[in-house]
C-alpha cells in the first residue's frame, strides 16, 4: 500500500495525460507539444517520488568498550522529505558486554524501491589491569640465618576472575641487608600489573636479662565467652596485666581479643587450630597456622604480635608421629621474628586439678622470688576453677612481695627441653 501511495502522483498524471490526449489526438502540432510537457513532467514527479531516503549513522562507525560495562547502540537517522523511516529500520546483532570480541550491528532500511544496509562495529576489550593484593605485610624483617618462608599473593581480574595461579615472582637484591619481591601477573588481554614487598635481614635480638621475682599470668586456649570476660574484670580490678595465648576466634569474641589489647594485656598465638596432628604434620604447615592467626589478630586490634606458645610446649611428645619437628620448628619460629615462651609453673587445670584449691596450691607452692615465674592457666570455656582461683592468687602474690607483669620484648624466654 506504501509503494502504491508512492507512485500516486506518476499514475493519476498518466490517466489524466490519456485522458487529455484522446481529446486533443486530432490536433497533432498540439498532441506533440502537450506530450513534451508531459514527459517533463512526469520526470519532475519521478525524480521527487523516487528520490533515495537519508540513511545514515549517529556515531562511530567503529566504537570501543570496556568488557563489563553499558552499551548503548546510538543507531540511525532515516528520513525522506522530512519524513522519520525509523520504524522501517531492522536491526540485526547482538553485543554481549560480559565477553572480548568484536561485533557486527547491521541496519536495514526498506522503502519503496530502496533497499539499503549499514554496518557498526563494536569491540569489547578488557583494559583493566588485574589486583595485586599481597598476603602479610608489605615490609617483612628476617632474621639473619632464617628461611624466608613466602606468604603469597592474590590476584584478581575484573574479566578473568581469579588468577592467582599465574604469579610470577623474582628477587630483587637492593642491599647486602635489603632485597624485594616482586611479583607479576597478566589477564588473558595482556594487562599487566606488579607489586613488591621489601624483605630487610636483621640480626636476632640478644637473650634478656632475668626478672625474680615477677609473676607472669598466662592465659592459654581463649578467648570464651563464659570465662575470660570474667578473668579481664578481676585483674582490671586487682590492676594487674597478663598475657593471652588465644587460638581462633568467632566473630562473637572479637571484642574479647580487642578488649584483651584495649586494657594493656599482651595478645600473643597459641595458634589458630590446636590439632597436634594438622599443626605438626610439617613445618610448613606450623608456620601457616602461626601466620594465619597473627594475620588474623593484627586485622582485628592493629597489633602484630611475634609472642607464641606451641600447643603443648616446646617439651610436648604428641608431635612424635613426625620425629624431630619439634627440634626444627623451636629455631624456625625464632628465625622468622617471633619468640616462644612455655612456662615454669603449671596451674594443673587442665591436668588433674579439679577445685580452684587444688589450683591455687599448684600455683603459689611453687613460686620464688629467685626467678621469673611464668604461670600456665587456660580460659576456655567452662574453666571455673581458674576463674575462682584467679583472685586469691592474685592477692597471695601481693601480699608476699612478687610484681605481676604481661609478657613483653624484655621478658626473659622459659624454655623446655625439647624431647623430639
Amino acid at each position: 500500500m506504501e509503494k502504491l501511495v508512492g507512485f500516486a502522483p506518476i499514475i493519476i498524471s498518466i490517466i489524466t495525460s490519456l485522458i487529455i490526449c484522446l481529446v486533443i489526438r486530432k490536433n497533432k502540432k498540439l498532441l506533440l507539444t502537450f506530450s513534451i510537457l508531459l514527459l517533463i513532467i512526469n520526470v519532475v514527479l519521478g525524480c521527487y517520488t523516487l528520490k533515495t531516503p537519508n540513511f545514515v549513522l549517529l556515531g562511530d562507525e567503529k566504537i570501543e568498550i570496556n568488557v563489563k560495562s553499558n552499551f548503548s547502540d546510538p543507531g540511525v537517522e532515516a528520513s525522506i522529505h522530512n519524513k522519520d523511516l525509523k520504524e522501517k529500520v531492522t536491526t540485526d546483532g547482538q553485543v554481549d558486554v560480559n565477553k572480548v570480541g568484536e561485533y557486527t550491528i547491521t541496519y536495514n532500511l526498506k522503502y519503496l524501491i530502496s533497499d539499503e544496509t549499514l554496518s557498526r562495529t563494536v569491540e569489547v576489550k578488557d583494559k583493566e589491569t588485574p589486583v595485586l593484593t599481597l598476603k602479610g605485610d608489605s615490609e617483612f624483617t628476617l632474621y639473619s640465618g632464617a628461611t624466608y618462608n613466602e606468604p603469597g599473593c592474590t590476584a584478581m581480574d575484573n574479566y578473568d576472575g581469579d588468577i592467582s595461579a599465574g604469579i610470577e615472582t623474582k628477587k630483587e637484591e637492593i642491599s647486602d641487608k635489603k632485597y624485594k619481591i616482586i611479583y607479576t601477573v597478566k589477564d588473558s588481554s595482556g594487562n599487566e600489573a606488579k607489586i613488591e614487598r621489601i624483605v630487610t635481614i636483621v640480626d636476632p635480638p640478644k637473650p634478656s636479662s632475668s626478672k625474680n621475682g615477677v609473676i607472669y599470668l598466662t592465659f592459654d586456649d581463649g578467648p570464651s565467652a563464659n570465662i575470660t570476660p570474667h578473668i579481664l574484670d578481676i585483674l582490671k580490678k586487682q590492676n594487674v596485666k597478663a598475657t593471652f595465648f588465644i587460638i581462633n576466634y568467632s566473630d562473637a569474641n572479637e571484642y574479647l581479643v580487642k578488649r584483651i589489647v584495649n586494657e594493656g594485656h599482651t595478645i600473643a598465638i597459641h595458634g589458630y587450630s590446636h590439632d597436634y596432628r594438622s599443626i605438626y604434620s610439617s613445618e610448613q604447615a606450623y608456620m601457616n597456622n602461626l601466620n594465619k592467626l597473627q594475620e588474623k589478630i593484627k586485622n582485628s586490634t592493629g597489633v602484630k604480635t611475634t609472642v607464641t606458645r606451641f600447643p603443648g610446649g616446646s617439651s610436648n611428645t604428641t608431635s612424635k608421629f613426625n620425629p624431630g619437628i619439634m627440634t626444627r620448628l623451636t629455631k624456625l619460629v625464632i628465625a622468622n621474628g617471633y619468640q616462644y615462651y612455655d612456662w615454669n609453673i603449671e596451674c594443673g587445670d587442665a591436668a588433674g586439678a579439679k577445685t580452684k584449691e587444688q589450683v591455687y596450691n599448684n600455683v603459689v607452692k611453687y613460686l620464688s622470688k629467685k626467678k621469673s615465674n611464668l604461670v600456665l592457666m587456660h580460659d576456655f570455656s567452662g574453666n571455673n576453677k581458674t576463674l575462682n582461683a584467679l583472685n586469691d592468687i592474685i592477692n597471695y602474690g601481693k601480699n608476699n612481695g612478687y610484681t605481676f607483669d604481661r609478657i613483653n620484648e624484655d621478658t626473659p624466654a622459659i624454655h623446655h627441653g625439647v624431647n623430639n
